[in-house]
């Protein structure tokens, strides 16, 4: 797993920086094509939740989860990119869809810098948050090898079972996140993420 932060001064939304690094970049010795990850920080994104339209077939869900991220973002809906998971709900209840979207543009950018350099592919886009959840849900010891260990020491656990709290006891959302905050600011923030984008990409 290699890391690509941008350098200092240069925001990751705005990825002129991408095609050197990917130049420069180590490649795996197998395969004809790489695959990248990449995530979206939280300013460039807008994320919430809505009812699960009850009168609307879910096939045309998509539909209702656009008009939703455009509204948000104050774009067109043709200018946006999104994507929701629904939660369950009883007979007769309506669910809830989580979404997350950002501008077009922004995934339309990475995929032309990717493109520049030949053999690169963007496999998979995400909130930076998301993945540094993930990665810290799936790291051995928890929250404390988080803060007490270098990012090279770090071990994952992953697969059938990932630990459903970050130190082992129950986790507040709002807590959690305002850590996973500070993380994400800190020198690790970077890894971190890197190693969430990781776990989803090999599950």
């Amino acid at each position: 797993m290699n890391v690509l932060v941008p350098p200092q001064g240069i925001s990751v939304i705005h990825a002129s920086w991408l095609s050197q690094a990917l130049v420069n970049a180590p490649r795996p010795k197998f395969g004809p094509r790489y695959r990248l990850a990449m995530s979206v920080p939280a300013h460039a994104l807008a994320a919430g939740q809505m009812a699960c339209p009850l009168d609307v077939p879910q096939q045309a869900w998509p539909s209702e989860v656009q008009l939703e991220v455009a509204q948000a973002l104050s774009l067109p809906p043709e200018e946006v990119s999104f994507d929701f998971e629904s939660e369950a709900s009883g007979a007769g209840m309506a669910g809830q869809i989580r979404w997350v979207g950002c501008a077009r543009s922004l995934v339309a950018d990475y995929q032309n810098w990717i493109a520049a350099v030949q053999g690169w592919r963007l496999a998979l886009v995400e909130p930076e948050m998301d993945a540094a959840r993930r990665g810290a849900q799936a790291l051995v010891g928890g929250l404390p090898s988080l803060l007490q260990q270098a990012p090279q020491d770090w071990q994952f656990r992953w697969g059938s079972k990932v630990l459903p709290d970050l130190d082992g006891s129950s986790r507040d959302d709002v807590h959690w996140d305002g850590v996973l905050q500070e993380v994400l600011s800190a020198p690790v923030g970077a890894r971190l993420v890197a190693s969430g984008l990781a776990l989803k990409a090999w599950a």
